[in-house]
């Protein structure tokens, strides 16, 4: 069960998302550290200061500040930007290939057990792909193998068990596990358990609004999204669905949001909250006209008009005697 926490410090650092989701990715607990530390300094590191201050040693910040760079998170003050990073390989030749099998037993090893995960023979281009996840992507061979094997689990999930994933497919893939600072096993199956939990909450949205037989489109998936990531479960949707449905007659997405919207600005996520304290786009119940049973009966007229057919029962049925 997740918790909240309020922190106690006044003072406010702020970080960029995507920073901080490359330093959880990572794995590098001494990185995260060595990171804070600039940040906090204002952009200013002293390897001893930073050895005290964190309690590493010197060799520990120095491995650190190499995952920094290696992630693009830091650079030297004098340098230039670095130019973004063309999103694809370079022009390898056969000649790399066969030096790297010949000398090189990890890349050797990496190509016999992806040619086991994938069940076939590597061909020349894909070869070509491997090495260049390997060599230019920088993913260590576990991590390359953890990716293969993910990959031909997503293909049969999408296409079925029957569709031979491509090394295309595993570049692109591994083009964002490296953008995301994958370079531990840690990381990386830390990253698939959270793709695995984000697509069953997106499922059991889905499942929750009446949609199972088709994919969600991607604004569709937005608009899930949001509303996961301020904390509303499957409940408080199929609560928000039926809302909307009985408004306008039909799914409504934007309706939906405005439904959405406005329990979070009331602090409502809760199915038990959202029932209590929220009346927007809730159907009023049907006003009775009493204060006893149907049609302003109360329950001493019922039982004296059960009574009465009773008697009236007993004295038609005495009549036909």
């Amino acid at each position: 069960m997740g918790s909240e926490y309020v922190l106690t410090s006044p003072e406010t650092v702020t970080m960029p998302g995507d920073v901080c989701r490359r330093l959880i990715g990572c794995g590098s607990g001494d990185a995260a550290l060595c990171y804070l530390y600039i940040l906090n300094a204002g952009g200013r590191f002293d390897q001893a200061d930073a050895a005290e201050k964190t309690g590493r040693t010197p060799e520990q910040i120095d491995r650190a500040m190499e995952v920094l760079r290696r992630l693009g998170l830091i650079q030297d003050k004098g340098d230039a930007p670095a130019p973004p990073r063309p999103q694809e390989l370079p022009q390898y030749t056969a000649e790399d290939i066969g030096r790297e099998l010949s000398q090189g037993q990890a890349f050797r090893e990496l190509v016999g057990e992806t040619q086991i995960i994938l069940g076939r023979i590597l061909s020349s281009d894909d070869l070509l792909r491997l090495f260049g996840i390997y060599d230019y992507l920088g993913l260590p061979p576990e991590v390359i193998l953890t990716l293969v094997s993910h990959c031909r689990q997503e293909s049969a999930r999408r296409y079925g068990p029957g569709r031979m994933v491509t090394m295309k497919f595993i570049e692109k893939v591994a083009f964002t596990w490296e953008r995301e600072g994958l370079f531990s096993l840690d990381a990386a199956e830390a990253y698939l358990k959270g793709q695995t939990e984000r697509r069953s909450a997106l499922n059991g949205f889905a499942q929750a609004m009446g949609i199972r037989d088709r994919a969600l489109s991607a604004t569709e998936k937005k608009y899930i999204e949001s509303w996961i990531a301020q904390g509303f479960s499957e409940e408080c949707a199929a609560i928000a669905y039926d809302r909307t449905v009985v408004k306008s007659g039909r799914l409504s997405w934007s309706y939906m949001n405005s439904i959405f919207r406005s329990w979070a600005e009331k602090g409502l996520f809760t199915p038990a909250a959202i029932e209590a304290g929220d009346t927007f786009g809730k159907v009023p119940a049907p006003r009775r006209t009493g204060t006893g049973a149907v049609g302003g009966a109360t329950a001493e007229e019922m039982a004296r008009l059960d009574r009465a057919i009773a008697s009236i029962k007993q004295s038609s049925e005495e009549g036909k005697r």
